[in-house]
């Protein structure tokens, strides 16, 4: 009701009122709602209705829901329940008294109120945890084949069945399935359920498609992935010959970075203390190598390992030698050492990395300065279950 001159709150009678102002059932001082009661005590009457069924009795499964929301904010709790659909939804499914599952859930509107809802119960331990990727990737091919011709439907669900589905699935079951992999999946499903509608209107199928009818297909829609549809068909003998889908890649680079340009870059990552080691090492690594920096992040402190004539950083299985740590002082007047993945039996790169690399042979702490050497290992994490080099 008031404040001391400390700035704390003061009760009814401290401040001089005969008003308490606590609430008539808890005994709460303040924040009276409505009713006499507070705001946690009306909230807790409000989601008791909401859960419960004509008779005021509690499904057990929504016990742990119920305690998890009358213990959170009772403002924001308060205003859930007056504003949100997903509150109406919960609403309805207590009312038809049976057990709430993931399959009554998905047999409503996939919207965002039934996901917040889906993943409100899975927090409060009602349902179960799934892998929601996977599981809306489901979802989503039952609503693409909805309303589609029966003959279309019987070559597009085996295909994402048997095809698309069945590596999804290995994939969640390992825990790598991921909202980016469900993205491409629905891209290749859309671009077959495209291209069949196409062979369609064109009065063909499958069992007479030919490759100039293909390639006519793909040069007014050269960004579809109907790569894995046509092997699918192809392996299957639903086409009458072999035919290959060959994407169409974007434009070459047209801007390079010089020479002196690169050794300037490399020269900065080997002796720039001021740059942070990650950094430096990524940078190191890719100027040298050529590595992108997603095979640089899977590097761990196994793939490093020293021997009588240097130092060794094994990529994929191959050691290669690593520069000593004089090395920068006459980067210029040196060949580049070649990229990692330029490894094949062309006598010419041979020579070159024997030149640079005596044993052709890798590692990466001696890319950095000496004083820097010793915090190389922080860069790279090791890993229980690393594969030896």
């Amino acid at each position: 009701m008031d404040r001391s001159e400390l700035g704390l709150d003061l009760c009814g009678p401290c401040a001089g009122s005969d008003i308490d102002y606590a609430c008539r059932r808890c005994g709460f001082p303040g924040n009276i709602y409505a009713d006499g009661c507070c705001g946690r005590c009306v909230v807790s009457d409000r989601v008791q209705d909401l859960l419960s069924d004509e008779d005021g009795n509690l499904a057990a499964q929504l016990r742990p829901l119920k305690e998890k929301l009358t213990a959170a904010n009772p403002w924001a709790v308060g205003n859930w329940l007056a504003t949100s659909k997903g509150a109406r939804l919960l609403a309805d499914l207590a009312a038809q008294q049976a057990e709430i599952t993931h399959d009554v859930l998905d047999q409503l509107e996939q919207d965002g109120s039934t996901r917040y809802l889906r993943e409100l119960l899975v927090t409060t331990g009602v349902l179960p945890r799934r892998d929601e990727n996977f599981a809306r990737l489901r979802l989503w091919l039952d609503a693409a084949l909805d309303g589609l011709p029966a003959a279309r439907v019987r070559v597009l669900r085996p295909f994402a069945e048997w095809c698309i589905l069945r590596d999804a699935r290995r994939r969640s079951e390992r825990g790598t399935y991921t909202p980016g992999a469900a993205s491409v999946d629905r891209m290749e499903i859309r671009a077959a359920i495209e291209f069949t509608a196409w062979l369609e209107m064109q009065d063909l199928d499958l069992g007479s498609l030919t490759q100039g009818k293909l390639d006519l297909w793909l040069a007014s829609r050269p960004t579809r992935r109907i790569g894995a549809f046509i092997r699918w068909s192809v392996a299957r003998r639903l086409t009458p010959g072999k035919l290959t889908a060959v994407p169409k890649h974007s434009g070459l680079p047209t801007q390079f970075l010089s020479s002196e340009e690169q050794h300037e870059q490399l020269r900065r990552c080997l002796n720039d203390s001021e740059l942070p080691l990650e950094v430096r090492i990524v940078g190191a690594l890719t100027r040298l190598y050529g590595l992108p920096t997603a095979r640089i992040l899977q590097l761990t402190t196994d793939r490093f390992h020293r021997a009588d004539d240097g130092a060794y950083l094994t990529i994929d299985q191959n050691p290669v030698l690593l520069p000593p740590p004089n090395w920068p002082d006459s980067l210029r007047n040196k060949p580049p050492v070649p990229s990692a993945t330029s490894r094949s039996s062309n006598n010419q790169v041979e020579t070159t990395r024997s030149t640079c690399c005596p044993d052709a042979r890798p590692a990466a702490r001696d890319l950095l300065p000496e004083s820097t050497r010793s915090c190389a290992s922080t860069a790279f994490p090791a890993s229980a279950h690393a594969t030896p080099p």
